[in-house]
């Protein structure tokens, strides 16, 4: 028998000692959890001990197989994911890059998440122009009348090629938004259906008045801007087909009431002044994330556990305001991480074995977070896992546990975007890369929607967040 075998080799080698299916992908899980160790290489791949490989323990070989089998059986490949539920693979690769479809090993898809994507985010697949006249029944000609009037914008592109050596970039539109416009008041969808190639589109009047409204609201916004050195936004909801204005308050001002009558004294703007909604719920929650982005105010904090409603196995903790990382952490809980758990994470019980256990960590828990506002994604999961943990250790929870200590960037974004579902949240499902990506949420949020106006400068078109409706 050769002294060293790649990873094919030594699973079948082992799949013929103990009846399992052994594959490679269960050696590469004994090598990530330190049961075998590369000594050698052939042509770029990895060689390992033949000897070591028969002392593997055939029940902790048999437990690998196991999870893994439970993994393939629970989850698909993105093409199969995107035929399940009639999606398109960049719509599946999307969503599993923001996390809100569980992508765990051998890069597939949680099964249970598809189906409550299915369910619950129709909407948000991403389409072509052509597609977006086809769902309101009319022409693709029709449809740049559309974007003309500025009732949809793109939320993302992608290359495609056109011949060996040239692309063409391909605007894509949320299909949610699209749908919306069907419901937009004073326009007779009717009329542009089935309109004959050549045929005049009544869209055209739309489109030719949307940069006069336009133009007047963007003035508007710049003179609050600079009357009262505030940074304004403006966004033109693709749902109503009307503006959202809100800006910074300092001191308290300038206050809706003001804002409200210099929009009646503003000769340009008046005349749209029922089209214009003044601050809107995402207004208030971009002033308060931008507070929480101000120094010394608040930490985010987010846990990796051993089950939905287990223990901690990792904690992280970042400064909401420069990003820096103040803690991060393997915690030994006292129970063993579910198999489902570890499909998500890729924490395993030998990576822990070893950590310092919560009572340990809790004094550098309360340390980061003292007199600080403690922003998690999920504030309703974060905190119950570090209370149940606390008071499973017999310690006091002290400030952890008032619930006005916390702010839930979940809801707050939910909010900010108008929607009323559950968001996850994209960080690769380890402690800190989800703290970074909920400070990615918190920034966001704190730059307003639309178009920021600021004194004494020219408006700076944001782009369109996704939004969820």
């Amino acid at each position: 028998m050769p002294e060293a075998l790649g990873a094919r080799r030594i699973a079948a080698l082992l799949a013929e000692r103990t009846e399992l299916p052994v594959t490679s992908d269960d050696i590469q899980r004994l090598v990530a959890d330190g049961y075998l160790v590369a000594k050698d290489e052939y042509k770029g791949w990895p060689m390992y001990l033949t000897a070591d490989a028969l002392t593997v323990d055939a029940e902790l070989l048999r437990r690998i197989v196991d999870e893994r089998v439970a993994w393939m059986q629970a989850s698909l490949t993105r093409d199969q994911a995107a035929e399940r539920i009639g999606w398109h693979w960049r719509d599946i690769d999307r969503m599993g890059r923001e996390g809100r479809i569980t992508v765990g090993a051998l890069d597939r898809y949680l099964v249970e998440d598809l189906d409550r994507l299915a369910a619950e985010a129709d909407g948000e697949q991403y389409i072509t122009a052509q597609a977006a006249a086809d769902v309101l029944e009319i022409r693709p000609a029709d449809w740049k009348y559309v974007e003309a009037a500025g009732w949809a914008a793109p939320v993302a592109t992608y290359e495609q090629p056109v011949g060996r050596e040239r692309t063409v970039t391909v605007a894509l539109f949320r299909l949610g938004d699209v749908r919306a416009l069907r419901e937009m008041p004073g326009v007779d969808w009717e009329a542009v259906r089935g309109l004959p190639k050549g045929a005049a589109s009544p869209l055209r009047e739309y489109a030719r008045l949307a940069p006069t409204r336009a133009a007047a609201i963007k003035g508007f916004c710049q003179g609050i801007a600079d009357r009262h050195g505030v940074e304004v936004w403006a966004w033109c909801s693709p749902y109503s087909g009307g503006w959202e204005v809100d800006w910074e308050r300092v001191g308290g001002a300038p206050t809706r009431k003001q804002v409200a009558q210099e929009l009646a004294d503003d000769p340009a703007a008046a005349g749209y002044a029922p089209e214009i909604t003044l601050s809107p719920e995402w207004g208030r929650i971009t002033r308060s994330a931008r507070r929480l982005l101000e120094p010394d105010v608040a930490v985010i904090v987010d846990t990796e556990t051993t089950s939905l409603d287990g223990q901690t196995i990792e904690i992280a903790i970042i400064d909401a305001a420069t990003g820096r990382k103040r803690l991060d952490t393997l915690v030994k809980p006292t129970e063993r991480i579910s198999h489902g758990a570890y499909w998500v994470h890729g924490i395993s019980d030998a990576d822990v074995a070893t950590a310092k256990p919560w009572e340990a960590v809790l004094p550098r828990v309360r340390k980061h977070t003292r007199d600080r506002i403690i922003c998690a994604y999920n504030v309703a999961f974060d905190r119950t896992i570090i209370l149940g943990d606390t008071h499973r250790a017999g310690k006091k929870p002290l400030h952890l546990e008032p619930r006005e200590n916390w702010f839930c960037l979940m809801n707050a974004y939910a909010d900010w975007l108008g929607s009323n579902r559950w968001l996850p949240l994209g960080g690769g499902h380890r402690a800190l890369g989800d703290c970074e990506s909920a400070r990615t949420v918190l920034q966001t949020m704190a730059k307003g929607r639309g178009t920021a106006f600021a004194p004494g400068q020219k408006a700076r078109p944001r782009a369109l967040p996704r939004d969820r409706a």
